[in-house]
């Protein structure tokens, strides 16, 4: 403490001595990042954000001159009289010019050129992250505010796009690609919108540069560090987790910039020791947490080279065990550590302004190690009717489940990407790449008697207990190239040729895209592509998708790769210089979908013997054989979907900095279905009305006031049909084996003496998959946003409440057996009210 008092003490002395100066960069009335500002004759200075704005401290008092430059803008210097201990307000204007240095024309990431055809680009802001209400400062949630974009569940940030699961979406970090963008076991994504300067997504219709997924494409870029400063930073907190932000010039007057980017949450440092001295878990439990260290290192320009490299070490873990003293009849056991690990090298050679050569070689683990042992009151039982139960008396009732499971996905990547602008509103691109892959996925399920009977006589359940034990070692390459066309003033047409040959299924695809715009005026667009998309079977994507695939060479062999055709058709329109009006209609049609080898089974059939009490054994006929369908592990191509809608989003950006609202509307309207077997069967996220409101209020310079709406109608879900007897298998000794059908029975809850059937809840036949919808979502969540300078720094503090209402929405339903043989179903919520408070500082 005496240390950081004298610390204190000292830059409060220096801050007595100097001033600052503080404003906006505009370029035609329009806001503009990146630019650098350096005080001449120091080596003080900073970097425009992404609204254009800058500030500046610890400038001696004074004449100074500073200097504003940016790519592809003429450099400008003010003469300045910094005043001790005040902000010196100065706003530039910028003019673009013709000259680079060393690097291709930068577009503007704020608005999309009328010229670039893809029509369902969304160019997020990272200050949109960083603000939002209830998106916790996360990337991934944010993005599931914007049309086309949906969330599986308040506790997931993975992300449903347009009718495909998130094993669909192609997710890119600095031109590679990760297979697990998740931390906290998915509660929050990879990305800080600290430390990011680009994020694009996709949502349909991407160009050839992106490959092997159906659906959408989301292209993250991490920004370059600070390199007009030695070093600076930012250092953000919450009641739950906290990251820290370094960045700065490169040492020894080396060209180029670093930046270090550390998060780590603190459930276990907080609540973890408030809770085991509860006793509510035992001493040997961790709370789940993550840390993840990012990096990035940028040297250059040197005569139009410039060299990146990129690194991340995350790690989350948890390990919960059951206290003796809990008020449940479950037990669970879980141990687990997962790993995501990246390196990455990328060359940037631009040898005039026109042209531009990206070499990226990159390394990417995802792994982890899971054991996981419990026993769990059997799910026909109301939980109600055991909560004063005595855990001894308890082992009829318990059904054991575990598994212990070990994974590795790793790859090797190389890629090279070629741009050159050729003529007036033309360009041409091209590129080539190689992933060399290596999946080990180790698999083994652990079931108690009783319920491996279960299993064993439900046909449809059996994949279940399967094992799986896979290496594979498998490459995948591509090579694309498309040019853009200006045919006129108006029309740009951009077509484009891909080829992707993928050696685990020993086959290759063409796949040619063609995307244009057409310009009415200078405020009105159409966009307009169609394409065809390919995605390859691997491990490394079965994780997104829920489910177990075995991809035995004998199973690959006649697999074909998964395929879509996309339709896209889009109209915008600037109505004011901070008003937009955007309008989509798309169409994709998904073929060869890969899905679970279902073969003939057999399942078991009783009914009631009239007159006899259905509670007893003999109340039921002997147990028949009839042929039912077998689920297996095996893949095969037999599946087939579409998935269309339209999307209207309203949006007012604060372009000229004078306003106090912005934000933005958005309505979808979706349709999404699979079909299978000649079923015709809703997508699991199948959401037919979607409204999302995002309203950020300046209510003066240091509070703002942020709200966000959302609404959604449900998702569709499997209804119970009523209840059935429970039909194991075993021999009349009791040990287990696959001949003999009986109708299960247990001791009586009420009576031990008695024997009761067992019952189960009954789902229907497999035509009934989806046959109900839950209700509508809705949710508001609301943030405060005050900012202060002091000790020389620039503080933010925010007050963030999810679900302000308390609106109770429905995850999923939990059915059980009441005592008079009805049946009965209480609800899974998700979020209740959660309130959030935090800081950021920046230094």
């Amino acid at each position: 403490m005496k240390i950081l008092f004298v610390y204190l003490l000292f830059v409060s002395l220096i801050i007595a001595q100097t001033g600052g100066i503080q404003g906006k960069i505009s370029s035609e009335g329009l806001p503009l990042p990146g630019v650098n500002i350096l005080v001449l004759g120091t080596s003080i200075g900073g970097i425009s954000d992404d609204e254009g704005f800058f500030r500046i401290r610890g400038i001696p008092a004074g004449e100074i001159e500073a200097r504003f430059s940016n790519v592809g803008y003429e450099t400008r210097i003010f003469n300045i009289t910094v005043v001790s201990g005040k902000l010196t307000e100065i706003n530039v204007e910028m003019k673009e010019q013709a000259i680079e240095f060393g690097e291709v024309r930068v577009i503007d990431k704020l608005l999309q050129e009328q010229d670039d055809p893809r029509p369902s680009l969304i160019e997020l802001k990272p200050a949109e992250a960083r603000r939002l209400p209830g998106a916790v400062t996360d990337v991934f949630r944010t993005l599931q505010s914007l049309p086309g974009v949906l969330a599986p569940n308040d506790f997931s940030s993975q992300l449903i796009i347009r009718g495909s699961g998130p094993d669909q979406n192609l997710i890119i970090m600095d031109d590679v690609e990760i297979f697990n963008p998740y931390r906290l076991y998915g509660v929050i994504s990879m990305f800080n919108p600290e430390a990011v300067s680009d994020i694009s997504l996709i949502t349909g219709g991407f160009p050839v540069n992106y490959g092997d997924r159906l659906s959408a494409v989301l292209d993250v870029t991490n920004r370059q560090g600070d390199a007009g400063v030695l070093i600076k930073g930012n250092l953000n907190a919450s009641i739950v987790a906290a990251n820290l932000l370094l960045e700065g010039k490169n040492p020894f007057g080396i060209p180029g910039s670093w930046l270090i980017n550390s998060r780590r949450t603190y459930y276990d440092l907080i609540i973890e020791p408030f809770v085991k001295k509860t006793g509510l878990v035992e001493d040997n439990v961790s709370f789940p947490n993550f840390t993840d260290v990012q990096t990035k290192i940028a040297f250059g320009p040197f005569n139009g080279h410039k060299f990146f490299f990129n690194a991340v070490l995350s790690r989350d873990a948890v390990q919960v065990i059951s206290g003796k003293d809990r008020q449940t009849p479950d037990s669970v056991g879980i141990s687990d550590l997962s790993k995501n690990d990246l390196a990455s090298f990328s060359w940037h050679f631009a040898p005039s302004k026109k042209t531009l050569n990206k070499f990226v070689a990159s390394w990417y683990r995802n792994g982890g190690d899971t054991n996981f042992e419990s026993e769990f009151l059997d799910p026909s039982l109301n939980r109600e009717d055991f909560s004063d139960a005595l855990k001894d008396t308890l082992s009829p009732y318990l059904l054991g489940f575990g598994f212990k499971s070990n994974y590795t996905f790793s790859k090797y990547s190389i890629d090279d990407k070629f741009l050159h602008f050729w003529g007036k509103g033309n360009s041409f691109e091209a590129g080539i790449g190689v992933d060399f892959m290596e999946t080990v996925f180790d698999f083994d399920v652990e079931l108690s008697p009783e319920l491996e009977a279960v299993f064993r006589a439900n046909p449809r359940a059996r994949s279940a207990i399967s094992d799986l034990r896979d290496v594979k070692y498998y490459n995948r390459y591509r090579t694309y190239l498309s040019n853009k066309f200006a045919i006129g003033e108006k029309l740009f047409l951009q077509p484009g040729i891909r080829y992707d040959y993928y050696n685990l299924l020993g086959k290759g695809y063409f796949a040619p895209r063609v995307s244009l715009s057409y310009l009415f005026d200078n405020l009105t667009t159409l966009r307009a592509v169609w394409g065809r998309y390919y995605q390859s079977p691997g491990y490394e994507k079965l994780r997104d998708a829920n489910i177990f695939f075995d991809l035995a060479d004998k199973y690959t062999a006649p697999l074909e790769a998964e395929n879509s055709t996309h339709y896209v058709l889009n109209l915008e329109r600037w109505l004011t210089a901070e008003w937009k009006l955007k309008g989509e209609t798309y169409y994709k049609h998904f073929d060869d979908l890969i899905v679970p080898f279902v073969a003939e089974g057999t399942k078991y059939y009783t009914e009631p013997v009239p007159g006899k009490d259905p509670r007893h054994v003999n109340g039921w006929t002997r147990p028949v054989p009839e042929p039912a369908d077998s689920v297996t592990q095996i893949p095969v191509n037999n599946s087939n979907g579409e998935a269309y809608g339209i999307e209207i989003m309203l949006e007012k950006r604060n372009i000229i900095g004078e306003g106090k609202i912005s934000g933005w509307v958005s309505y979808a309207l979706a349709f999404a279905n699979r079909y299978e077997d000649g079923l015709k069967i809703p997508f699991r996220y199948d959401q037919r009305h979607t409204i999302n409101l995002v309203l950020d209020y300046k209510i003066n310079n240091w509070i703002d006031l942020g709200f966000r709406f959302q609404y959604g109608s449900g998702f569709p879900y499997r209804e119970a049909q009523g209840i059935k007897p429970r039909i194991t298998l075993q021999d009349t000794d009791g040990d287990l084996i696959p001949e003999t059908p009986v109708v299960a029975t247990r001791r009586s809850v009420n009576d031990p003496e008695i024997e009761e059937v067992i019952y189960d809840v009954d789902y229907g036949e497999n035509r009934n998959i989806y046959n109900a919808v839950k209700p509508d979502y809705h949710r508001l969540d609301v943030r405060v946003n005050f900012y202060r300078s002091f000790w020389g720094f620039d503080w933010t503090f925010y007050l963030d409440v999810i679900n302000v209402y308390n609106h109770t929405n429905v995850s999923n339903y939990n059915y059980y057996i009441t005592k008079d043989l009805k049946l009965g179903r209480e609800i899974n919520g998700m979020f209740p009210i959660l309130p959030t408070i935090g800081f950021n500082a920046r230094f």
